[in-house]
């Protein structure tokens, strides 16, 4: 189910960054998203962790820098589907 991991996630990314169009979301990077930095960063890794029921490993994080690479993650790990 791809597509409901991404409207999630879509959805987790559009919390944080309410200046994010829904459909701009998947190709938003660290560097392409204005507002981006470690403080926007610890708050979504809370958001998804919270709409996924787990948590995401410290040492993970500093590599979650864009949309994609947390839907990569996310899809290598259990996750709560609803």
């Amino acid at each position: 189910m791809p597509e409901l991991l991404d409207a999630r996630l879509t959805g987790c990314f559009t919390v944080v960054f309410p200046q994010l169009d829904p459909k701009d979301v998947s190709r938003a990077t660290m560097d392409s998203v204005t507002g981006w930095d470690s403080v926007a960063t610890v708050t979504l890794v809370n958001v998804v962790e919270e709409e996924f029921g787990m948590q995401i490993d410290l040492d993970d994080v500093e590599h979650l820098v864009s949309f994609e690479q947390f839907r990569d993650y996310l899809s290598t790990r259990q996750v709560k589907t609803t």
